[in-house]
C-alpha cells in the first residue's frame, strides 16, 4: 500500500512539470511585473497556439526579451506565449482584478458539461458533478488544510497573505470523467494518480473517493445502519486503511495550492522541488472523524522513515548535495521513491532542528520569479547560505535522522 502511495505522488510530480518548455536566465527578463508593481493596466493579448486563436484578458507577469510572455489571466491560469505567437495586444483602461468567487464559479461551469454544480466556501470554489455531501466534505476537508497550513506558518513567522484568487478545486463522480477532463495537464493519462495540483490552472482535480473499487469494498462490511451518503458515512470509508493513502494525496496536492497562493512560492518559479515535495509531505491527513483542527503537521512520515533508514547504508558524500542542487532524483521514475524518502527526511529535520533557518530559506524560495532558471550552484549556494557548512549539516542530519522511531 505504503509503495503505491508514493507512486501517486512521484508520478504527478514528473508529469507537470513537462509541459513547461520557456525557461529563462535573469539578464533575459525585460519585464517584472513583481518589480513594475501589480497596479499597472490589465492587458488584452491575441495569440494563437495549437492553430486556435485566443483572446485573453489578464495581466503580463514576466515578459523576456525576445518578446514571449508569461500571461496570468483573471481566472488564475498560466499562459506561456511566445512571441511570434502574439497577434495583438492592448493595454486597457483598467487595472488588473481577479474573478470573484461568484465570477470563477460562473467561468467553470460554463465550460463544463450540463450536470456540474458548484459548492463555495471562504477560500476555495469547487466545481463538482458528484454528490453535494462529498463535495461539502472535500471543501470542508481543504479548509481545515488552508487554516492549519496558515496558522502553522505564521507562527513561524512567516508573512502568509490572503490569497488574490479564488482557489478552484474540480471534483469528478468517476474516476473515468476526471482522467479525460486532464488530458490537457497529463496527455499520457492519470495512471494511478488520485489527484493533482495543476501550476496551469491553478486547479486541483480529483474524482471522488469513494467511488474507488479499494475504499468501496473495504467500507461495505463497516456502513451498515448509516444513512446512505451521509458526511458520518463519507468520514468511515475514507478512514479505511485503503483510502488513507488516496486522502493524503488530496492533501498533498492541496498543500502545494496553498503554498503558491499564499505567497511562500510561484507557480514556474524554479523552487526546489526536495523543498517543495518534502514539505508538502509535513501536512499529513488528519483524523477524519475529529473536528478539533489538523494534527497532522509535523509527525513522522512512517513509510518515508522507513525507506529513508534502510537506504541509510547506500549515502554518500554525493547523496545531499545532488538532492538539493538539482531535482533529477525527484523526477527520475527509478529513483524518485528513494529521492521523495531522502526529501521528506532532509525536511522534517531542519524545521525540527534548524526551524528559523528554514523559515528564512523559505522567504528566500518565495522571492523567485517564474521561468527563471537557477543553475545547481546557484541552488547549493542558496542552502550553505542559510544552513551553514554542508558537511556539519549532514552529519548532525543522518544522526538525528537515525534515531527518529
Amino acid at each position: 500500500m505504503f509503495a503505491t502511495w508514493s507512486h501517486f505522488r512521484v508520478t504527478v510530480t514528473a508529469a507537470l512539470f513537462v509541459g513547461v518548455s520557456i525557461t529563462l536566465r535573469a539578464d533575459e527578463v525585460a519585464r517584472d511585473s513583481q518589480a513594475t508593481g501589480n497596479d499597472e493596466p490589465a492587458v488584452e493579448v491575441e495569440f494563437v497556439q495549437d492553430g486556435r486563436t485566443r483572446d485573453i484578458e489578464g495581466r503580463v507577469v514576466i515578459e523576456a526579451r525576445d518578446g514571449g510572455i508569461l500571461l496570468e489571466g483573471e481566472d488564475g491560469m498560466l499562459w506561456t506565449i511566445e512571441g511570434q505567437q502574439i497577434r495583438g495586444r492592448k493595454k486597457l483602461d483598467s487595472p488588473f482584478q481577479p474573478l470573484t468567487s461568484e465570477q470563477l464559479a460562473e467561468k467553470m461551469i460554463a465550460e463544463l458539461p450540463a450536470g456540474f454544480r458548484v459548492h463555495t466556501t471562504p477560500h476555495y470554489v469547487v466545481c463538482y458533478n458528484t454528490s453535494r455531501t462529498y463535495a461539502t466534505w472535500t471543501s470542508s476537508l481543504l479548509e481545515r488544510l488552508y487554516k492549519a497550513f496558515t496558522n502553522y506558518w505564521e507562527k513561524q513567522g512567516l508573512e502568509i497573505r490572503e490569497p488574490e484568487f479564488p482557489l478552484p478545486v474540480m471534483v469528478f463522480a468517476s474516476r473515468q470523467m476526471y482522467d479525460a477532463a486532464s488530458r490537457e495537464d497529463l496527455p499520457e493519462g492519470t495512471g494511478n494518480i488520485v489527484g493533482f495540483y495543476s501550476l496551469r490552472t491553478n486547479c486541483i482535480n480529483m474524482f471522488d473517493l469513494t467511488g474507488a473499487e479499494a475504499v468501496r469494498d473495504a467500507a461495505s462490511s463497516r456502513s451498515a445502519g448509516m444513512r446512505r451518503g451521509s458526511i458520518r458515512e463519507l468520514n468511515q470509508m475514507l478512514s479505511q486503511p485503503a483510502a488513507i493513502p488516496l486522502v493524503a494525496t488530496i492533501v498533498h496536492e492541496a498543500t502545494h495550492q496553498i503554498a503558491i497562493n499564499c505567497g511562500l512560492a510561484s507557480r514556474y518559479a524554479d523552487i526546489p522541488h526536495w523543498q517543495s515535495e518534502g514539505m508538502a509531505d509535513n501536512f499529513e491527513a488528519p483524523d477524519l472523524a475529529s473536528t478539533r483542527g489538523w494534527r497532522g503537521i509535523g509527525r513522522v512520515n512512517y513509510p518515508r522513515l522507513d525507506r529513508f533508514q534502510r537506504n541509510l547504508p547506500n549515502w554518500n558524500n554525493k547523496t545531499l548535495e545532488r538532492l538539493i542542487s538539482g531535482d533529477d532524483r525527484l523526477r527520475d521514475p527509478q529513483t524518485a521513491v528513494d529521492a521523495y524518502a531522502d526529501a521528506w527526511a532532509l525536511n522534517y529535520y531542519l524545521i525540527k532542528f534548524k526551524s528559523q533557518e528554514y523559515a528564512d530559506y523559505l522567504k528566500t524560495l518565495s522571492e523567485k520569479r517564474p521561468l527563471i532558471h537557477d543553475e545547481p550552484e546557484t541552488r547549493s549556494e542558496e542552502f550553505r547560505e542559510h544552513f551553514g557548512d554542508l558537511g556539519k549539516l549532514e552529519q548532525d542530519f543522518l544522526k538525528q535522522m537515525s534515531r527518529v522511531k
